[in-house]
């Protein structure tokens, strides 16, 4: 019974060891693909409270694989000197070199990025100081003022912003006089650009290259953009690359 007692204590002390250098391991590997992240932002960019997660047991049987199951991103905060968001990912098949001498490789990528309307118009560079953007359900609506014959005149233009990969198609939903002459026609204003077909804008140049974006979802005063890649490595390579537009 004693020597019971005493095997069961070893085999408790044992699995209380490996337990704990699991733990002590997962930690290290997430600090570790923390500072890979914030080393691998451009400049100017700072992720202030990042999270990273390894999911799944044991982490000791994944590392020795050479690749995580799962790993979580959570970025409260992406700050640069226009504006802030938050962003989101779930990472599978993180392939990864065991001597952290190279970037871990995300197998696949699916994540999510918020934004308010105050970052909108902080991030984006309005060609007129009297305009801003007002984010609605489903509508993203650019107001401005102007002079039409001397004579002050604010309009409002909305659209629903749909992402596909790459490129993000606005579909003209109205255009309206919100002060001075009402009967003005104000898609004079806009170059024609409100005819009724959707207007594509690239955003190739503005995201890293190998990532595409999904859906877009508007809702009052804030957005959600998800988006995804595969093979993706958290490199600074990865995220100072940029894909072309399309030609047209």
């Amino acid at each position: 019974m004693r020597r019971l007692a005493w095997l069961v204590v070893i085999v408790l002390a044992v699995v209380a060891v490996l337990f704990g250098a699991d733990y002590a391991l997962r930690v290290y590997a997430e600090q570790r693909m923390e500072a890979e992240i914030a080393q691998a932002l451009p400049d100017g960019v700072t992720v202030p409270g990042l999270k990273v997660d390894v999911r799944g047991f044991s982490f000791i049987a994944q590392y020795l694989s050479g690749t995580f199951d799962q790993v979580e991103v959570d970025a409260p905060a992406i700050d640069t000197s226009r504006g802030s968001v938050s962003a989101s990912l779930v990472a599978g098949d993180v392939r990864i070199d065991r001597s952290f001498a190279k970037p871990p490789v995300l197998g696949t990528v699916h994540g999510t990025i918020h934004v308010s309307e105050s970052a909108v118009n902080s991030l984006v560079a309005l060609p007129d100081p009297s305009a801003s953007i007002l984010l609605s359900e489903k509508t993203v609506t650019y107001t401005a003022t102007t002079q039409v014959l001397g004579l002050p005149l604010s309009y409002s233009a909305a659209v629903r912003p749909v992402a596909d990969g790459k490129i993000v198609r606005l579909y003209p939903q109205a255009v309206n006089v919100t002060s001075g002459p009402v009967h003005f026609d104000v898609k004079s204003l806009l170059g024609g650009v409100f005819d009724g077909k959707p207007i594509n804008v690239c955003i190739a140049p503005y995201i890293p290259l190998g990532l595409d974006v999904g859906d877009i979802t508007i809702a009052r005063s804030a957005a959600t953009i998800e988006f995804h890649a595969e093979d993706f490595a958290l490199s600074e390579g990865s995220f100072t690359s940029h894909a072309a537009c399309p030609a047209t």
